[in-house]
């Protein structure tokens, strides 16, 4: 958990808005209308209305052969396809004005959960690429320290996007997270049925 908080401070200042990490990393968004038979009903089939799908990759920059057969290159993170599918509206029958007010409330804090993923994600990058070169006695032993590196990142990622949902309780617990992940918590409460 302190890995998550630390690398999510190192890049608070420059993390802006939820639209501004969207424009800044292309995010794509998947929308769909959730039509329900009632309130009770919201989280029924799936208990996280949103979803952040995102391509964690790496790959080796500036490999080259140095004098004496080493070779030297650098790994270097990226995030490429970066889709985030939410509700674009939520709805029953007979919904009342109060019924809207809340799901849009709930619509808001899905899209700042899954933001929240982007976030992590983009952390999790940053703190990865300061990488000093791989300096190696030979292209094998270059291409397994290249890809131990790989590896070694995506677990980071997996691992700090788990920690942020075990966090969170998948933003049911927004409120927990530190800023700028904090949030409203994905909660929907149903008052008449």
């Amino acid at each position: 958990m302190i890995a998550i908080v630390a690398a999510l401070f190192m890049t608070a200042l420059a993390a802006g808005s939820d639209d501004e990490v969207m424009a800044r990393l292309h995010v794509q968004v998947d929308a769909r209308d959730l039509t329900v038979p009632s309130c009770r009903n919201v989280f029924a089939r799936d208990p996280e209305a949103g979803l952040a799908t995102i391509s964690f990759r790496y790959r080796v920059a500036d490999a080259h052969a140095l004098a004496g057969g080493q070779y030297t290159g650098t790994v270097v993170f990226e995030l490429s396809t970066i889709t985030v599918s939410v509700p674009d509206s939520i709805r029953w029958p007979q919904m009342s004005q109060s019924d809207r007010i809340r799901v849009d409330a709930l619509r808001r804090a899905i899209v700042h959960h899954e933001i929240g993923h982007v976030r992590v994600a983009e952390a999790v990058r940053n703190a990865l690429n300061p990488q000093p070169p791989i300096v190696a006695s030979d292209i094998f032993a270059f291409r397994a320290d290249a890809d131990a590196v790989g590896r070694a990142g995506f677990e980071r990622f997996t691992r700090e996007e788990r920690e942020y949902d075990a966090l969170t309780d998948h933003g049911r617990r927004q409120n927990a997270a530190p800023p700028p992940l904090r949030g409203p918590d994905t909660i929907l409460r149903c008052s008449t049925d």
